[in-house]
């Protein structure tokens, strides 16, 4: 309580500091987002509480990772397990935050097929333009899988220009090296190049104790673009390859966890990822007012795992490829003013292979059309939003090779008030829904159904002098929410189910952010209560998910050329990610903090170096268990040094 009540008090005395400040206008409202329509408006035209992470926002802070560069998003928790990449949660789902929260790469979907999550790491943050999450938004445009909200990583654009790239090199702990190369050119006046490397390696923060396992963490990725400009419009293409060594341990018990976080479990393993995606978009402008764009990929996903268990003396393997099309045209018509109407749909094909059974593939293929049409009258503006989705699937559904189709429909009303140059009022509604993946199916008890949000919200924005604000109420009511239990207490064995109740997530969210001369101040505060309303565990609060977090936060240009970056983070109290029936108790929030600075020379070199967890705090990433809690420990503090050469 005392935590909270710092938090409400380091807001209003940041927001009295800034109201002393002069106006330094509307610039951070009229900041232009793609992923709500596909098509560029503004954050002041959009009825969510939206938030845009930007290159210059990673570099301030020393962000070399998407989690990183999204640490302290209000209505966003980020949060890593050995061996697994990064787990985004927007707006409370717990442990199945990554089924619910649909992560993009320049539109196109990166949650696999498999729904075993999505690889971020090897993103390079120099390649990101911006970083774009709308927190229950993306229903009407993507569908299944959105309904926590979308996060959408967007690349930057082959440049117009005969040679530009960038070098960089970073050194930090734990024997952690990690290194990119970017290159682009101008072929002929409208063809366009770049291609862009990156590598790291790293011992990692835990031990592991068996040998075969006691190697380093390796990523390499390779990006390769080309950009057609056309008269009234652009063809890009893209082609990503990666692969990934990670060598882990297990989740260790709350005593070994207390003892030494760093120790290995005994448990190890190795997950080998390979993944290549192709990409292509083309934009034109038809007439004054109509426009046209289309864009799709394929992407492939190869995963080898193996592991060894000694208390069991149990060693297994696990390979499988992951293969997905997406295709994706849009149309939009403006017909006056700011006003507008979209057509499009949508089309995704994917399938999963064990390469170790002789058993058929998995599938799972969905089609959807979409309309969403945009009015403004005066200073009011008014959307409405309607999609229908065929989702097919074959795969296994309770140990039988069978087929399952869903027709599904999601809708969306929202009503945004202009009520200055710099602010507005929104209020919104939407119904979206999620289906099971095949990782899902692969184990699943009872009937199947689709998972159904109903969300409630609403927010202002506006630029006071020169505070930006943006905040937000909502609610949302879950039916069939899709989740891993016992389904009959006398089994030991988990499937996975739908509740027979609703779940209700009431909460608020609130960033503010002051611009000074030299001086950046932030101050961003979410609370979410996740509550189970009947059923088997009615009354019980949903798991995993923590109360408040907050993140305050300063950038001080000292000069032109040096710069000072903190940020301080708190995460609340929570209970176990699969606890359920609330026996064990809430694990301890934490609070950590980062500090960083960097040093601009004049030809384009930069060097920077900062210190992650300063303060060495021992928490958990994530913690787990049935009959016992297991932790899978968080890094601690480590050091870090690094240049960028840009050219």
């Amino acid at each position: 309580m005392k935590k909270s009540l710092m938090l409400a008090a380091l807001l209003i005395v940041g927001t009295s500091l800034a109201a002393q400040s002069s106006d330094i206008g509307s610039e951070k409202l009229n900041e232009t987002l793609i992923t709500t329509e596909n098509f560029e408006t503004t954050i002041l035209d959009t009825a969510k509480d939206v938030t845009i992470v930007t290159q210059e926002d990673i570099q301030n802070k020393g962000a070399t990772t998407v989690a990183q560069a999204l640490q302290g998003v209000p209505g966003l928790t980020v949060s890593l397990m050995d061996g697994a990449d990064a787990t985004f949660d927007l707006r409370g789902f717990g442990a199945t935050a990554g089924q619910n929260t649909l992560v993009l790469l320049d539109g196109i979907p990166l949650n696999s097929v498999q729904g075993s999550g999505y690889d971020t790491s090897q993103i390079p943050v120099s390649m990101i333009d911006k970083i774009e999450v709308i927190p229950s938004g993306g229903n009407i445009m993507y569908g299944d899988g959105a309904i926590g909200g979308v996060i959408n990583i967007i690349t930057k654009a082959p440049m117009d220009k005969a040679n530009y790239g960038s070098v960089g090199l970073e050194a930090s702990s734990w024997g952690t090296l990690n290194g990119n190369l970017h290159y682009g050119t101008k072929v002929t006046n409208k063809l366009l190049v770049d291609a862009a490397y990156n590598g790291y390696k790293s011992h990692g923060y835990r031990s592991i104790n068996n040998p075969n396992y006691d190697k380093d963490d390796t990523k390499n990725s390779v990006w390769l673009r080309g950009k057609y400009l056309l008269d009234d419009g652009s063809i890009d293409v893209k082609y990503r390859h990666s692969n990934t060594d990670d060598y882990y341990t297990g989740s260790l018990t709350e005593k070994q966890f207390d003892d030494n976080p760093k120790q290995s479990s005994g448990d190890a393993g190795l997950a080998k990822t390979t993944d290549d995606s192709y990409s292509a978009k083309y934009t034109t402008k038809i007439s004054e007012n109509l426009n046209f764009m289309v864009y799709g990929g394929y992407d492939r996903k190869e995963y080898k795992g193996n592991a060894y268990y000694p208390s069991r003396n149990y060693f297994s393997n696990i390979h499988y490829v992951t293969t997905q099309y997406y295709a994706k045209p849009q149309f939009k018509y403006t017909y006056a003013e700011n006003s507008y109407v979209i057509l499009g749909g949508d089309f995704k094909d994917g399938k999963s292979k064990d390469k170790l059974i002789s058993v058929e593939d998995k599938k799972k293929k969905s089609y959807a059309g979409y309309i969403l049409n945009k009015t403004t009258i005066g200073n009011f503006q008014f959307s409405q939003g309607f999609r229908h989705e065929k989702l097919d699937y074959k795969t296994p559904i309770n140990s039988v090779y069978s087929s399952k189709d869903f027709n599904a429909n999601s809708w969306e009303l929202t009503g945004n008030y202009l009520y200055s140059d710099s602010g507005s009022v929104y209020i919104s509604y939407n119904y979206g829904f999620r289906g099971p993946t095949i990782q899902d199916l692969n184990s699943w008890y009872g009937d199947i159904k689709l998972q159904e949000n109903n969300t409630y919200e609403i927010g202002i924005k506006d630029m006071y002098k020169n505070t930006f604000i943006s905040a937000s109420v909502f609610r949302i009511d879950t039916e069939n929410e899709i989740f891993y239990d016992s389904p009959d207490p006398n089994l030991q064995t988990q499937k996975n189910k739908n509740f027979d109740g609703k779940v209700r997530r009431v909460g608020g969210q609130v960033s503010l952010q002051h611009y000074f001369d030299k001086l950046i101040l932030r101050e961003n505060l979410t609370y979410i209560q996740p509550k189970v309303k009947s059923g088997k565990y009615s009354g019980k609060e949903f798991p995993g998910v923590s109360r408040w977090n907050a993140n305050i936060g300063a950038t001080y240009n000292f000069t032109e050329k040096l710069l000072a970056n903190f940020d301080l983070y708190y995460v609340s109290k929570a209970y176990v990610n699969d606890d359920f029936a609330n026996k064990f108790g809430k694990l301890n929030s934490h609070t950590t903090a980062d500090i960083n600075i960097k040093y601009q020379f004049n030809e384009g070199l930069e060097v920077y170096t900062g210190i992650r967890n300063l303060f060495d705090k021992k928490y958990a990433n994530a913690v787990f268990g049935t009959t016992q809690k297991g932790y899978y420990p968080a890094d601690g503090r480590s050091y870090y040094a690094g240049f960028r050469y840009n050219f």
